[in-house]
C-alpha cells in the first residue's frame, strides 16, 4: 500500500517538473495543454491578464465562461490557415474552431486548447482534428495549425506571466 502511494507521489512530482512545456495530445479532445507558474502574481491578476489578452488578441471570440471568483475563463474561437498551391499540395483555405480554457489557481494557470475541429465548408459540417490530420492532403494544413496553436499559447504566456504594467 505504501509503495503505491510513493509511486503516485513521485508521478505527481515528475509531472510538476514539466510545468512549462506545451503538451500535444492529438488523440484526445484536448489538443494542447500548458501549466505556467506565475510566481507571486495573485489569482485575480492572472485572471484579469488572461481576460485582457483574450479581448485584445481575438475580440471576435465568443466567451463561454468568465468567472473571476473561481478563476475560470473559457472562450470559443477560430483560426484560418491559407496553404498556397504547390507541386505537392492543392493548397486551400482551412478554417478551424477551438475552445480555449484558462484555469487560474495557486499563482498558476493552466491553458487548454480543446475541441479543435476543421470546418468543412463543402459539406457544412465539422471534422475532428484527429480525423482531419490523418489524410495526406491535409498534412500541410495540420502542420501549420500545430504551429499556430503553439504560438497562441506562447502569446498567452507572454501576456499573462510576463505582463509588463504601465
Amino acid at each position: 500500500m505504501s509503495k503505491s502511494i510513493l509511486i503516485i507521489v513521485l508521478a505527481c512530482m515528475i509531472g510538476s517538473a514539466h510545468a512549462h512545456s506545451i503538451v500535444p495530445a492529438m488523440t484526445s479532445k484536448i489538443a494542447y495543454t500548458e501549466t505556467v507558474d506565475c510566481g507571486s502574481v495573485s489569482l485575480i491578476d492572472i485572471f484579469r491578464r488572461a481576460r485582457l489578452w483574450v479581448s485584445q488578441s481575438a475580440p471576435d471570440n465568443k466567451t463561454l465562461v468568465d468567472d473571476k471568483e473561481t478563476g475560470d475563463l473559457v472562450t470559443q474561437g477560430h483560426i484560418t490557415i491559407t496553404i498556397p498551391r504547390s507541386e505537392n499540395s492543392a493548397g486551400g483555405v482551412y478554417r478551424f474552431n477551438y475552445v480555449l480554457s484558462v484555469e487560474c489557481a495557486n499563482r498558476k494557470y493552466r491553458a487548454s486548447l480543446a475541441n479543435v475541429e476543421y470546418l468543412d465548408g463543402n459539406a457544412g459540417r465539422s471534422v475532428p482534428l484527429e480525423v482531419f490530420s490523418q489524410k495526406n492532403e491535409n498534412k500541410a494544413a495540420a502542420s501549420e495549425l500545430d504551429a499556430k496553436l503553439k504560438a497562441l499559447l506562447a502569446d498567452l504566456q507572454s501576456n499573462v506571466k510576463d505582463y509588463k504594467p504601465f
